[in-house]
Parts: C-alpha cells; structure tokens; sequence
C-alpha cells in the first residue's frame, strides 16, 4: 500500500484473480480498455523474468467523459489501472490506482469525481476480499 494505490492480496493464481478482479469491476461500472502482459513485454525485449505482472486498464465511461468535460487534459491520467502480480508470500497482489490521488494532480475541481471513482474501486475490492 503506499499514498497511491490500494492492494489486496488474494489466495488464488493470476488468472483466477483475473476474471474476479474484472467482475468485481464490471460491478462497479468499470470495462476494461486496455491490458498489458508485462512479463511478457520484458521477456520478448530483455530476456528477463519478472514473472505474473499484468496491468488492466479500467474506465467508467461516465465518470471518464465528466472528468474529460472538466479539464481534457485528464486523459494522460486514465484509465483507472489494476495491477496483478505474483505475491511475495503466495497468491496475487492486486495494487489499484487510488482514483482520488490521481485526480487531486488535476487540482480540486475533479475531486468529487476522484472520491466517486475510488469508492467505487474500494468496493470492487472489498468484494474480492470476502
């Protein structure tokens, strides 16, 4: 956990954790946009292996178009990411973007929108946790 993100570590591997993950997501209005395999990345260009580190890009599309709508320069912090990566101790972490913290750089005017994205994080998350 740091200043930025909110993880949670569960017993299952990447892939199970995976399909949850986006489920509980799905519940909260999130899609997925974009997806990147970065243990693949850096095995095909560096040779080396970080092991299961994927990256989901979510978006509620409703919450993206205000957040546009009020400053369009936002898109260079969006989507909402979700890491998934091997746990140190088992399981797989998964390490969400703290909507609210990535707004705040935006200034105050997004920040009802940032504490709207990130209960709606902070309860997909819950879901996963029980």
């Amino acid at each position: 956990m740091s200043d930025y993100t909110m993880t949670i570590t569960l017993d299952t591997d990447l892939a199970e954790t995976e399909e949850r993950v986006r489920a509980a997501l799905a519940e909260e209005g999130f899609g997925i946009l974009s997806e990147i395999d970065v243990q693949s990345a850096l095995q095909d260009k560096l040779g080396e292996d970080v092991g299961p580190y994927k990256i989901l890009g979510a978006c509620n599309p409703p919450l993206a178009s205000k957040a546009i709508a009020a400053d369009a320069d936002i898109g260079a912090l969006l989507p909402c990411n979700v890491l998934l990566r091997a746990s140190a101790n088992g399981g797989t972490d998964v390490v969400a973007a703290d909507p609210l913290a990535m707004l705040r750089m935006a200034g105050d005017d997004l920040a009802e929108l940032g504490e709207d994205a990130r209960g709606r994080i902070e309860r997909a998350l819950g879901q996963l946790s029980q």
